[in-house]
């Protein structure tokens, strides 16, 4: 079950960056409507996984497109970034159908590493949005919300499938308004938009890791703790390495 996914992988990055360079309605719909066919071509946990293709497909296709346009100052300045952002996408994209059909052993990790790049995306893209839009910016927060809570929850789920319903809805719920807080607070500190997007993975983590372990009732002051040193280490790293500017 490698091969096939790695084929469709490989035609997801293709058919994005075409659908990119091409622009438009149609190409845009050929290419959302060729990654839900070569998704729900396998049956395999389509459920489990859907939140994820849905935010993986949605922000590629923003994000490769807000970059072809951002970096295209002549005729060709523009295909190299897409082709290398489409390969990336691509092979998230890989990873992705690799947890759903069971082609790895360690899908916990795998699907760590995934739902993390998606959490840096989606943070990412939030830091570089215009914020003086005023309505738009607005509708894009609230998007994010959404995306948040689509993600932290599907997380839940999956690592905790037999913990009850209506606590992993409040958790989920909980954490999203966290995060949107420190999406705020991330927003005006001078160290850039790919740290404070990795900021926000590292934060998103923290909650998980502490919902995970009081889900399992392991919850402790040592799991704190570790948590805590953790954040503040990293937070220091990530100050240590940024270009401050006010």
């Amino acid at each position: 079950m490698l091969m096939p996914s790695i084929i469709k992988s490989a035609l997801f990055a293709i058919a994005l960056a075409v659908a990119v360079f091409e622009g438009g309605f149609f190409w845009g719909a050929v290419f959302f409507g060729l990654a839900f066919y070569w998704y729900f071509r396998s049956s395999f946990e389509w459920g489990t996984f859907f939140c994820s293709f849905l935010i993986l497909t949605l922000y590629a296709y923003l994000d490769t497109s807000f970059l072809y346009y951002a970096t295209e100052t002549n005729v060709s300045s523009g295909v190299a970034p897409v082709w290398l952002a489409s390969a990336l996408f691509g092979a998230l994209f890989f990873l992705l159908l690799g947890i759903k059909e069971f082609v790895f052993l360690r899908r916990q990790a795998i699907f760590n590493f995934l739902s993390g790049s998606l959490y840096f995306f989606v943070g990412g893209t939030f830091f570089v949005a215009d914020k003086d839009a005023g309505g738009p910016f607005l509708l894009y927060a609230l998007l994010s919300s959404v995306v948040f809570y689509l993600l932290i929850k599907e997380s839940i789920d999956f690592f905790m499938e037999d913990a009850p319903k209506r606590k992993k809805e409040v958790l989920a719920i909980g954490s999203t308004l966290l995060i949107m807080e420190f999406l705020g607070v991330v927003g005006i500190l001078p160290i850039g938009f790919l740290n404070s997007a990795a900021l926000i993975v590292l934060i998103v983590f923290v909650f998980e890791d502490l919902i995970y372990h009081h889900l399992k009732g392991a919850l402790s002051r040592q799991i704190v703790l570790n948590n805590a040193t953790i954040l503040i280490v990293c937070l220091l790293f990530i100050f240590a390495t940024s270009k401050l500017t006010l």
